[in-house]
């Protein structure tokens, strides 16, 4: 690895830097930095999930496989990148470059009351969603409204050539761009 001039690691001070892991790997890698006295930030978000006709909830990382870490990388480098799980520290060229702190900043004020990131949707009435899970799995639909419990919407789905309004879990329906 070359240094250059701007990287943390000619005044000894700790940046965020992006840390990918291996495959479903983001909780081993944590434990393993913490350990290493390394401040790590992963963060998690609810989603739900189709399963056996329900809808199951789930906790999953926000960014899979990814992580990140505040590093000294004059100190950190070689612990972080031969800890197990650690795919790399991400970067161009030949060196790890790190982010911004309003980066992590902004991901953690989003952060709700459970430690869980707060991803809201960002329908209006008639947007074009389809839905990702379900028996309508891959329709294609129009954004009515959001129901009063806030998980739950109101998607219009042309049916056998009739308009059919649906009532779905908010995490079944992604945006079409």
């Amino acid at each position: 690895m070359r240094l250059r001039p701007n990287d943390s690691t000619t005044d000894g001070q700790r940046l965020w830097y992006v840390i990918q892991t291996k495959p479903v790997g983001e909780h081993r890698v944590q434990i393993h930095l913490i350990n290493q006295g390394i401040e790590v930030f992963l963060p998690f978000l609810k989603a739900y999930e189709y399963r056996s006709g329900k809808m199951v909830p789930r906790i999953k990382p926000l960014f899979p496989n990814y992580l990140f870490a505040r590093l000294d990388l004059q100190y950190h480098y070689y612990k972080v990148k031969w800890t197990r799980g650690v795919s790399k520290i991400l970067g161009i060229g030949d060196g790890p470059i790190p982010i911004s702190e309003i980066v992590v900043q902004t991901i953690k004020n989003r952060m709700n009351k459970d430690n869980l990131i707060a991803l809201e949707g960002e329908w209006q009435e008639g947007d074009i969603v389809q839905i990702t899970s379900g028996p309508f799995r891959e329709l294609e639909g129009v954004f009515q409204k959001r129901m009063s419990d806030q998980s739950r919407v109101k998607i219009l789905l042309s049916l056998i050539g009739r308009d059919v309004l649906v009532q779905i879990s908010q995490w079944q329906i992604k945006k079409v761009a």
